[in-house]
């Protein structure tokens, strides 16, 4: 595979991850999921069993959405601007948490992951969470620990930062 030049060619995972990765545990009640992801201005997190091992994805598309095996899950037409946006989402997952008491994140996260090594090329990082239309992807050390999390944010201020860079070195 081709890689990219300069300082994008360069950069792998772990240069770019959020470490100390916000989780949720698949035991927890929607309730305290939503309560987490809000808390921590997120809208999603990497889910954990009880050994601390991931095992899903936790967003708040899977929270707005009908419960597993109820269909696909609802539009979620918003009012884009500021931080209403978020707000407005957290409201409809608790909202909708309340029809479904009793559910734990086991029951609707997502069980599909695709992770990567934290050596992963940033090539490679952004080519997993296109094939998979992921907003964010788990990273993990060579013996499957979660070390961190990667956003679309964060692919996105590498590719600002490394053009920066070479426009400074540019400039001279």
């Amino acid at each position: 595979m081709p890689n990219l030049p300069g300082r994008l060619g360069e950069l792998e995972a772990r240069d770019i991850m959020t470490g100390g990765v916000i989780v949720v545990r698949e035991s927890d009640s929607l309730q305290t999921a939503i309560e987490t992801l809000r808390s921590e201005h997120i809208t999603g997190a990497p889910v954990v069993d009880a050994a601390g091992k991931l095992v899903g994805i936790l967003s708040i598309s899977d929270l707005i959405g009908p419960s597993a095996g109820e269909g696909e899950p609802a539009s979620v037409p918003l009012a884009h601007g500021g931080d209403r946006t978020s707000w407005e989402l957290y409201d409809r997952a608790a909202a909708g948490a309340g029809d479904h008491s009793g559910q734990t994140v086991k029951d609707r996260m997502s069980r599909q992951v695709t992770s990567v090594a934290d050596d992963a090329s940033l090539v490679d990082v952004a080519r997993a969470m296109c094939g998979g239309h992921w907003h964010r992807v788990p990273v993990v050390d060579r013996s499957g620990s979660l070390t961190g999390i990667i956003s679309t944010m964060d692919v996105l201020a590498a590719v600002v930062n490394a053009a920066d860079e070479a426009e400074q070195r540019r400039r001279g």
